[in-house]
């Protein structure tokens, strides 16, 4: 039994925002769709040990993907323990996340993480969540779960729900947000 008081504020969002957040999740929604005819009745065609699987556009790596274990299904392969390694043109890694499982879609290369998602950008800026939507085509990172991000500065954003690109250079916080931040402003007078 969990007891307490909890207190919110809450403020009219406006037409602009409940549009934003109401596309975002219809996009979280029909994405993860593919992934709900999961392959939990069904034996894997094959179970691959320390997998790799690299993504690669016009001969430049994306991303490269490594799980401790893969299940192969018909359209789906199930991970554990995984990482993925984003890549710039160089090609030099520039974001790395982590989670426990996850879930490709062979098809469009869409992935879901699970359990514990960590990711770390070369600019040492962190997010924690539960859960991570992979988009391929747009390259963007989606999720309507609480996530927060630390910055090497100690800022911190808080909010339920984003969609980012894997740097964390372009983050929209699509619920309620919250933060810190050790920017100290200069008193105007």
């Amino acid at each position: 039994m969990i007891t307490g008081k909890a207190r919110r504020h809450w403020a009219s969002p406006s037409p602009g925002m409940i549009l934003i957040a109401l596309m975002a999740m219809a996009v979280c929604t029909c994405e993860e769709e593919e992934f709900t005819e999961s392959p939990v009745n069904q034996f894997p065609h094959i179970t691959l040990m320390k997998f790799s699987l690299t993504e690669t556009k016009n001969g430049k790596k994306l991303w490269v993907l490594d799980a401790d274990e893969a299940n192969v299904f018909d359209e789906f392969i199930s991970v554990d323990t995984v990482t993925i390694r984003f890549f710039d043109e160089k090609p030099e890694a520039y974001a790395v996340l982590r989670s426990l499982s996850g879930t490709l879609n062979t098809k469009t290369r869409n992935i879901i993480v699970r359990d514990s998602v960590r990711l770390l950008t070369s600019d040492s800026t962190r997010l924690f969540t539960d859960s991570l939507f992979w988009k391929n085509d747009s390259q963007k990172i989606i999720t309507n779960s609480y996530v927060r991000i630390v910055k090497q500065d100690s800022t911190t954003i808080e909010g339920n729900g984003l969609i980012t690109t894997p740097d964390l250079k372009k983050i929209e916080v699509i619920g309620a947000i919250t933060g810190t931040s050790p920017v100290e402003f200069p008193k105007i007078r």
